[in-house]
């Protein structure tokens, strides 16, 4: 099992270390060039590195046929089926040094090699030294590559008597580690899955103790990679993963904005009073005689790269003034509206009309409280999603007794609270804002 020691780091990720080691790390040299993806994307190559964490920790996801493998075979076959892009595809085992390895078959059957007794003499299993690996590779991050980083991610403070002090240190050096990456590289973007996999091996709780007899357990991916790469592994490889068995969530992180979003007032669909829409603006005709006020927006978040889970969340937004509220959010099919709590509804003809030709994905039901005297304003936040806090765990002791606890890791909320820090800092802290004009 890793270890994670309280000193700084300047690594990409905080994973767990048994004995840290003080041996310097000789990596192999970069293939791909710094050259920036054109705004076209017309380029014949780009570099996949995919690191795998080889400890004993990982041992019970490559043992045997598991989900785990289903998953990342997925990944391997897309990439080396790309027809777009010729990607450059290296695999690497972390423990206390990095070991390039594609186990001498070719890149699609790595998955079928990788088993516990395959990695087991490749480096030492018991110690990772990520001081130095992890900032080796933030700095051989380049414009033309993507990094997958493949682990389950468990933080062990080692000698650590205070549980919560050493969970603070490790969101504030992975603050500080993601500060320097995003400073460094502006465009670069991290995004999240969350999968679930059975799980053959043995868990070693915050105490050393070893567990056995657990039979699921979640995994992560952490893709990092520049903003016109990350779109494409977004829109050509992440279905794959998606689909597959175990996936879970996603969260993604940013500085980018993604303003303006194109929106139209619907002045008859879902909507509680007199409505009109005139060049654009709502224009409130006659106030309901019961209830409050009521109109419904539909919006295009199609270019935001962001899963309806988050989408569709009321608290991931804000609203500039707190006569607003948003009542509903749906998901705009054809015709039709499916909104959260309520049946489908359909769109009135009148409004078809008026939406004809243009693309929208989303609807929401604003409500007002009172009589409206100002436009709308409001964002959706950056925030770390809710799934993130129901997926984290304090106290990992009682995982074999404890059936919610066998599907949380011990550390992950401060760990992505760390990136999400960072990516404020350097950013801002909405993806979207818009003003809905009223009068």
């Amino acid at each position: 099992m890793i270890k994670i020691y309280p000193v700084l780091f300047t690594v990409l990720f905080f994973l767990i270390s048994c004995e840290r080691q003080s041996n310097s790390i000789e990596l192999p040299e970069p293939i791909i060039t710094s050259d920036e993806l054109p705004n076209s994307f017309e380029i014949e190559k780009a570099g996949v590195k995919i690191y795998f964490e080889n400890t004993l920790s990982m041992d019970g996801y490559i043992n045997g046929n598991t989900n785990f493998k289903d998953v990342f075979r997925e990944l391997l076959v897309a990439v080396d089926n790309e027809k777009k892009i010729n990607f450059d595809t290296e695999f690497y085992l972390i423990n206390d040094k990095l070991t390039p390895t594609n186990f001498g078959v070719e890149n699609t059957k790595i998955s079928e090699k990788l088993t516990p007794q395959s990695t087991a003499k490749i480096g030492n299993k018991t110690s990772s030294n990520f001081e130095e690996i992890f900032n080796t590779i933030l700095q051989k991050q380049d414009g033309n590559m993507i990094s997958v980083i493949m682990a389950d991610f468990i933080y062990s403070p080692k000698g650590e008597p205070n549980t919560i002090s050493a969970l603070n240190k490790l969101r504030t050096y992975t603050k500080d580690a993601f500060l320097k990456a995003t400073t460094n590289h502006e465009n670069l973007e991290t995004k999240i899955y969350s999968f679930k996999s059975d799980f053959k091996g043995i868990y070693y709780d915050i105490n050393d103790k070893s567990i056995t007899g657990l039979n699921n357990r979640p995994y992560y991916y952490f893709v990092i990679a520049p903003t016109e790469l990350m779109s494409f592994f977004i829109n050509e490889i992440e279905p794959q993963l998606k689909k597959a068995v175990g996936f879970k969530h996603e969260a993604f992180f940013t500085s980018n904005a993604y303003s303006p979003v194109p929106f139209a007032i619907l002045s008859s669909t879902a909507n509680k009073g007199r409505l009109k829409v005139r060049n654009g603006n709502l224009e409130v005709a006659n106030y309901p005689k019961e209830g409050n006020l009521e109109f419904s927006v539909l919006f295009d978040f199609s270019s935001i790269p962001i899963d309806n889970e988050y989408l569709m969340n009321t608290s991931n937004y804000q609203l500039s003034n707190p006569m607003f509220s948003i009542k509903n959010i749906g998901i705009k099919e054809g015709k039709s509206i499916d909104f959260i709590n309520q049946p489908s509804t359909k769109i009135h003809p009148g409004d078809l009309v008026s939406i004809m030709n243009k693309k929208f994905t989303h609807a929401i039901i604003f409500e007002a409280d009172g009589i409206v005297s100002e436009d709308l304003s409001f964002a959706l936040r950056k925030k770390v999603p809710s799934w993130v806090k129901e997926s984290h765990s304090d106290d990992d002791r009682q995982i074999y007794n404890d059936s919610l606890e066998q599907s949380k890791t011990f550390g992950l909320g401060h760990l992505i609270e760390g990136i999400s820090e960072a990516y404020l800092q350097n950013g801002n802290d909405q993806y979207f804002d818009v003003t809905i004009p009223i009068n």
